[in-house]
Order: C-alpha cells, then sequence, then structure tokens
C-alpha cells in the first residue's frame, strides 16, 4: 500500500495515526498537492491529501473514509476499535474537533490566496476565529469532565481533538484570541509518546 500524503495535513496525521493503531505502518509518500503532483492526480481527482493507494490499486480519499475502512477491515479482537463502545459519543466529539481543523485550514488556505490582514478580520475569517475558538472550548470542556481519556487504545475523537490542538499551535502559535486549554494539552502530551502521534506531528520540511 501507498499512503500519498505531506507532513502538515490535519487530515493526513488523523489518516496516519489511525492506520498505525491499526498495525499499519505505512512510511508516506510525499506530494505536493498545490503543483498538482501527477502521482496524486492520477490517484485522485481533487488532488488532495491523504490518499490511500491499496494493493490492488484502488484509491482511498478523505481521511475518515479511510478510518471507516479501517473498522471494517482490520477489526475486533486483533485489532482496537477507533470509535469504541460508544460511536455516538466518539462521533458527536470527534466532529467538533473536525469542524475545528476545516476552519483552521481554509483560513490556511485562503490566507495563501489573499493576505492574513485582508482576510482574518472579514466576516469569513472573524466566522472561522469564532468556529476555531468555540470549538476548541468545547473540546476543553470534554476534556476536563474525562471523555478523552488520555491513556489506553485512542479513539477518534482523542486523535481528532488533539490533532486539532497540534494544528493550531503549529498554525496560530501566539495569537491571542487562541484560547487556554489545560485540559486538552494534556489529553495531547498523555498520547504524544504513542509512536502515531509522535511520528505525526506536523513540520515544514527543512
Amino acid at each position: 500500500m501507498q499512503l500519498l500524503a505531506n507532513t502538515t495535513s490535519p487530515y493526513v496525521r488523523i489518516a496516519r495515526i489511525s492506520l498505525i493503531e491499526k498495525g499499519l505502518n505505512i512510511v508516506p509518500t510525499l506530494v505536493d498537492a498545490w503543483a498538482d503532483d501527477p502521482r496524486l492526480l492520477q490517484a485522485n481527482a481533487a488532488s488532495r491529501v491523504p490518499t490511500l493507494i491499496l494493493e490492488d490499486g484502488t484509491a482511498l480519499t478523505e481521511s475518515l473514509l479511510i478510518v471507516q475502512w479501517l473498522e471494517q477491515t482490520r477489526t475486533l479482537p486483533v485489532y482496537e476499535s477507533l470509535i469504541g463502545s460508544d460511536p455516538e459519543g466518539v462521533l458527536s466529539r470527534a466532529g467538533v474537533a473536525l469542524g475545528v481543523i476545516d476552519a483552521a485550514v481554509h483560513t490556511i488556505i485562503t490566507r495563501k490566496v489573499t493576505a492574513p490582514v485582508l482576510f482574518d478580520e472579514t466576516p469569513v475569517g472573524l466566522r472561522r476565529r469564532r468556529t476555531m475558538v468555540e470549538g476548541m472550548q468545547r473540546l476543553e470542556a470534554i476534556a476536563a469532565q474525562g471523555l478523552m481519556a488520555a491513556d489506553g487504545f485512542p479513539r477518534l475523537d482523542a486523535i481528532a481533538a488533539v490533532t486539532a490542538i497540534d494544528y493550531l499551535d503549529f498554525r496560530f502559535a501566539g495569537e491571542p484570541w487562541v484560547p487556554s486549554l489545560t485540559h486538552l494539552e494534556a489529553v495531547s502530551l498523555g498520547l504524544r509518546n504513542r509512536r502515531s502521534f509522535a511520528e505525526t506531528m506536523p513540520y515544514t520540511p527543512g
């Protein structure tokens, strides 16, 4: 199998963490989605990462579809579930984190074609910022209740929440509007020693 990816996408990170936790240690093939890398375009008409190419050549796109495939093909009792015994709760909490991720990614993408000072204070930019702030505050409250345990096997809610907070720290560090996230940071630190989280931290290639 081949995973077409980059080193910064939170969607790639969700897929990579999930793959590793399900026992698939696939070294990512780095591609430039912005340059319409022909390898990526051939597998994915949308030219988006992550794209997972299976052994038979089938291409799976979108991080949550890759997670769904993993849940259906690598099942209990051999492999732990990424959804667990509380699917409604896990998916609901993961949805909050994905809303944060979407707002953050769309902000960064729009900045690439305008400028932060031109976009961030527009109605759309402010709405995306509000989504990030309110979403992270809700995740912080969830983490304070101990609903995303930092010990044991990570479920999709913890994977998405940690991916969200680490991506905000990567892209928006020092911004005055980023809320204090003490409990969520504790969840992130608790999982950071796991290979799946340690090896997938976002970075810009030097």
